[in-house]
């Protein structure tokens, strides 16, 4: 249920990025989702995220061990997941992001060595655990990244253009928090051929991904990584094609709290 008063808008900090395109974005982002019926927030409690899972088990897959506490370290400073409520507070559409500094490594290596995957990943790589990959390209995604995942849209919510708003969200706010230079996630292949990773944004992509891990068994899957400009470019076109019905000002700043660090600019 719906208990903190605080919404999007209050909670978000604007700390790197172009602030004059953030500023913009994301309120216009919340107006869209407000549109749809939905109020968004920022949450950092993966508990209730692994209990919301488990009770929507009949169309939400489980989460992978990188967003489940039971496996990994998810500390505030490093993870967050965005929430959209409906009038009811009902938790109708969540994702889940992470924190992965890559300097001196790339996110193939890391997917091969489980790290990404498991605080202590060795007990899992003895018992056979791996993640298959061959994407020489991927291996430019190194340094500051955001990992977002964990995507669900509740079935009566889904064909709202609702995927591409709270994947831009996560992205922007992970940007701004964390100096982010690649966003990157994994699809089923399935999801992929029907479209579904354009609502994402202009991603590069890797196919012939298998992941061979408990949570899920052998699943096949698509990587998919973006670079900030790009990202950055995509929003830039939100806010520059954003039609507004007469009298609405929500592109305005008037009642969006971005507070700016100072010395960030």
């Amino acid at each position: 249920m719906y208990d903190n008063p605080r919404g999007l808008l209050e909670q978000i900090t604007l700390t790197h990025g172009p602030h004059d395109l953030l500023r913009r974005y994301f309120p216009l982002a919340d107006a869209a989702a407000r549109d749809c019926g939905l109020r968004l927030r920022l949450r950092s409690d993966f508990a209730t995220l692994v209990a919301l899972n488990r009770d929507n088990a009949d169309t939400w897959p489980p989460l992978p061990p990188i967003f489940d506490p039971a496996h990994s370290n998810l500390r505030i400073d490093s993870s967050f997941w965005l929430e959209g409520i409906d009038d009811r507070g009902d938790t109708v559409v969540t994702e889940a992001a992470r924190f992965f500094d890559f300097t001196d490594t790339n996110v193939v290596e890391e997917l091969r060595s489980l790290r990404i995957y498991y605080e202590n990943p060795a007990p899992h790589v003895a018992a056979g655990e791996c993640v298959e990959i061959d994407a020489p390209a991927a291996t430019q995604v190194s340094g500051r990244t955001m990992h977002g995942g964990a995507i669900w849209v509740r079935p009566d919510w889904r064909r709202n253009g609702l995927t591409r708003i709270i994947s831009h969200v996560t992205a922007a706010y992970a940007h701004t928090r964390w100096n982010t230079a690649f966003t990157w996630g994994l699809v089923e292949p399935r999801l992929h051929a029907v479209g579904l990773s354009r609502a994402y944004g202009p991603h590069d992509v890797a196919q012939g991904v298998m992941l061979r891990l408990a949570f899920r068994g052998d699943l096949p899957a698509v990587l998919l990584w973006m670079k900030t400009d790009a990202l950055l470019a995509d929003l830039s076109r939100t806010v520059d094609h954003a039609t507004m019905a007469p009298g609405q000002g929500y592109a305005h700043e008037e009642g969006f709290v971005a507070r700016i660090t100072p010395g960030q600019g």
